[in-house]
């Protein structure tokens, strides 16, 4: 007997029931369950993707919830990959979730990609979306990109049947890695909305092998004026060797957990340098010295000395690798940003402050 879960799905030719069974069966990861996250893992678990994974290593605020409406307003302090399990699995009772509560790094993607057909990018910054797509690349998985930056959006698949990658239509450059968060400049919920379900479509559209899938096309939507433009970009073969090299290549650590940095300053004496916004640190901060990650990569107003050692601290980690990457750069020594940012346990986080 069928599912009447499904019964309006398998109503439609390009669906239909063998369709809808392919679907069933599918395995499909999505890293990032925030503005785009939400939206695409909702119309994911409505579809019927068996296996439906969602990883994130932060935890529900209040200023997420006008895009994130896969939480409520009881959720708030939980965390996201978890909780976006729990409510997925509400939604839709005859599929398998599973939340991944870690931060995406080069120790644990491999391992976290390799059970799932289908891998969705739903992050926010590129350092992440290249690990993502490199990785992709290693394991030969077809991955599902989408970005927002305000009321504009744009969506497009990436290493699907040998298709262009990332790198491809993004190349690797520094002002990249400068561009501001949702957190800086704001997210129109509709725009996250929109691209997250188009993203939901092409993940479908993979599974039922439709000959339309946005590989090698950029799909730009402007919410404002209701206007959609296609760009068509092509593969790099050398992009895509980076890309396999990524994992073969070894670099010094440049994060430490919490723990490292206490033991440390045992030795040596510690400074904390929080590179968020004013709002941000008004809101909650640790203490140290308050940086704008802007103004500081133009100026370098920092004297370094050797016998001590410089923490850089964010939201989640991100913006503090930044700071820790220019500053590497500038031959400044013992500079490390705090892994996961302000994502610890407060009691964690008062022992940092009192340091």
């Amino acid at each position: 007997m069928e599912n009447p879960y499904y019964q309006s799905h398998q109503k439609l030719p390009f669906i239909a029931h063998a369709g809808q069974q392919k679907i069933n069966t599918a395995k499909v990861l999505v890293i990032g369950a925030g503005g785009l996250g939400c939206p695409c893992l909702q119309a994911l678990a409505g579809a019927g993707v068996g296996n439906l994974a969602v990883a994130d290593f932060d935890t529900i605020s209040l200023s997420n919830l006008h895009r994130q409406q896969l939480y409520t307003f009881k959720d708030t302090g939980k965390q996201k990959a978890i909780t976006a399990a729990k409510h997925l699995r509400k939604l839709n009772p005859f599929i398998e979730t599973q939340g991944h509560q870690i931060l995406v790094d080069e120790k644990n993607i491999l391992e976290l990609l390799n059970p799932y057909d289908i891998i969705v990018d739903a992050t926010d910054n590129f350092e992440t979306r290249y690990l993502i797509n490199d990785a992709c690349v290693v394991l030969n998985k077809p991955l599902v990109y989408g970005a927002i930056h305000q009321a504009e959006g744009h969506f497009t698949v990436f290493n699907y049947n040998n298709s262009a990658t990332l790198r491809c239509l993004f190349p690797e450059n520094e002002s990249q890695n400068t561009l501001q968060s949702c957190a800086d400049i704001g997210a129109y919920n509709i725009t996250t909305s929109l691209i997250g379900n188009f993203m939901a479509t092409e993940v479908l559209k993979i599974i039922l092998e439709n000959p339309q899938v946005a590989s090698n096309k950029l799909v730009c939507i402007d919410a404002l004026s209701a206007t959609a433009t296609s760009f068509l970009y092509t593969y790099n073969k050398a992009n895509r060797l980076k890309s396999s090299k990524k994992f073969t290549l070894k670099s010094a650590p440049s994060v430490l957990n919490p723990l490292e940095i206490i033991a440390r300053a045992k030795n040596q004496e510690v400074w904390l340098f929080d590179v968020r916004t004013l709002a941000e640190r008004e809101a909650f901060n640790i203490g140290g010295v308050h940086l704008f990650l802007d103004e500081f990569v133009k100026t370098n107003t920092i004297t370094f000395s050797p016998s001590s050692f410089y923490v850089f601290y964010c939201q989640k980690g991100l913006r503090s690798k930044k700071a820790v990457e220019f500053c590497q750069k500038m031959g400044a020594p013992n500079c490390f940003s705090l892994k996961n940012g302000l994502a610890w346990d407060k009691k964690i986080l008062q022992k940092l402050s009192k340091l």
